[in-house]
């Protein structure tokens, strides 16, 4: 994953790599006139797409772009244009395994979700019996607790492995037989 964007004294702070990269630098580019665009345009880039963000549990994309333009105070006609969007799809290409796993969970238990909310237990079949009996219910709802826990592990397991490669770069540099010696 690479590591342009973080969350520092309440508020979205970039590598100056980041300009290097033409999606972003496109950003830039367009809104030399506006810096405050451009800002707002990677705040929301950090917001909707990085596996830290706090707005990642809105499964549906729509509703997270809502989430996250009321969230920084965007004007209710802001919408990404096509440099945020590539900037995004950029972005969202490093997203490491394990947040494209812990973003798949999430998926599947929104799934579960809406589906028990769907559940007519009243429905029965053309011999009259339930379509969903009880014991179904029943099992299926002894799964939510571990879901859940492994959702919860999940997400500690990718912020630890963030945590530490940022530790790892944290711009110092190795000392001098750090990695032992190769003789």
């Amino acid at each position: 994953m690479i590591k342009l964007f973080r969350f520092e004294d309440f508020e979205v702070k970039v590598e100056p790599e980041i300009w290097l990269l033409e999606p972003f630098k496109k950003i830039l580019k367009n809104n030399k006139k506006n810096p405050n665009n451009a800002k707002n345009d990677i705040a929301f880039i950090y917001f909707f797409a990085d596996p830290r963000s706090d707005y990642q549990y809105i499964i549906d994309k729509s509703s997270r772009i809502e989430a996250v333009k009321q969230g920084l105070g965007l004007p209710e006609s802001w919408k990404p244009n096509k440099d945020v969007e590539e900037a995004i799809k950029f972005y969202e290409s490093f997203k490491p395994v394990s947040a494209m796993l812990l973003e798949d969970t999430r998926v599947a238990v929104d799934k579960l979700r809406k589906a028990l909310k769907e559940i007519d237990f009243n429905q029965v079949d053309d011999k009259g019996k339930p379509i969903y009996p009880l014991n179904t219910l029943t099992s299926t709802i002894k799964l939510i607790p571990t879901l859940v826990k492994d959702l919860n592990e999940a997400e500690k397991t990718l912020n630890s492995e963030i945590r530490s490669n940022a530790k790892m770069r944290g711009g110092q540099e190795k000392k001098i037989f750090e990695d032992g010696i190769n003789l």
